[in-house]
């Protein structure tokens, strides 16, 4: 199937919308034939002309989907089901069938104040302490998988999406994974990822949002090898590249990107409570 030929049905629900593509997936918006009810369908076909490499995309929907059903969040993307295509006994294809969400990411279009970056980061790190009570790790949180649903039932209502990278809390990766700009050293030395791990991609996350450039990681964005620790420069804060920003504000992203685990801080619950405190206290600022 080429990129722009047109798609009438997939696994039984009738296709509304091409809505774009990724790593070998294609998202639909789709509907329910029975019930009318709209979602976003992720769909990836396996090419035999890739081999084993075409292969672990599919096994990362899979994956997707046996973390999403452990999950119940409101700020975590629904879950509705997974379709599989086996002709022969082999999985040829798969579709992800996801809540669909009306929104850009905040990568995207990005909050205006800081108000509401810090209101949309508590609620996210909410949903990841979730995550990791469940016993998961997101794995690549960066600001490109947070969406703002626009008819979201309270202001700054977020949403994480694509949890294509993730696995149980204490995985040792068979490969590096992880986006350039946000990845954490264990992360690059294929070290057990776990907690720790989220909070720095965290971390990384806001500095990008508030500052507008990368925190100095082992991944520089352009760039393939990863760098050694020691030869990762010290980041700014970002208190000091953007005038007026709260200090506190400022320390708890320079403690979520410590660059040994153990020196970040003890869990993503107590950073959500950071955060909803600096909602109130924290002056705000256009950013």
């Amino acid at each position: 199937m080429g990129v722009h030929a047109p798609v009438e049905e997939l696994f039984g629900y009738k296709v509304v919308a091409f809505l774009g593509q990724g790593a070998r997936s294609k998202l639909y918006a789709v509907k329910d034939r029975h019930t009318g009810d709209t979602y976003t369908l992720k769909h990836v076909v396996f090419d035999e002309r890739m081999g084993d490499k075409d292969d672990r995309y599919l096994k990362q929907v899979v994956n997707e989907y046996t973390t999403l059903k452990e999950l119940d969040h409101t700020v975590i993307r629904r879950m509705i089901a997974l379709k599989r295509l086996t002709p022969l006994f082999q999985v040829t294809e798969v579709g992800l069938v996801l809540e669909l969400i009306d929104s850009a990411t905040i990568e995207e279009e990005p909050p205006k104040s800081l108000k509401d970056y810090i209101s949309i980061f508590a609620s996210v790190a909410e949903g990841l302490a979730h995550v990791h009570e469940r016993g998961f790790v997101h794995a690549d949180m960066k600001l490109g998988n947070i969406m703002m649903p626009t008819k979201a039932p309270t202001p700054n209502c977020a949403k994480i999406i694509d949890f294509g990278q993730s696995c149980k809390t204490g995985t040792i990766k068979e490969r590096t994974q992880g986006s350039p700009g946000y990845m954490a050293p264990e992360q690059a030395a294929r070290d057990p990822v776990d907690a720790k791990t989220d909070l720095y991609n965290f971390g990384a996350t806001i500095y990008r949002a508030l500052v507008r450039d990368y925190a100095e990681t082992v991944l520089v964005p352009g760039e393939k090898k990863p760098r050694r620790p020691e030869q990762v420069p010290a980041t700014m804060p970002p208190a000091d590249r953007v005038p007026g920003l709260d200090g506190d504000l400022s320390d708890l992203v320079m403690d979520c990107l410590h660059l040994q685990p153990h020196r970040r801080p003890p869990s993503m619950r107590m950073v959500a409570e950071a955060l909803r405190s600096l909602e109130t206290s924290a002056r705000d600022l256009a950013v």
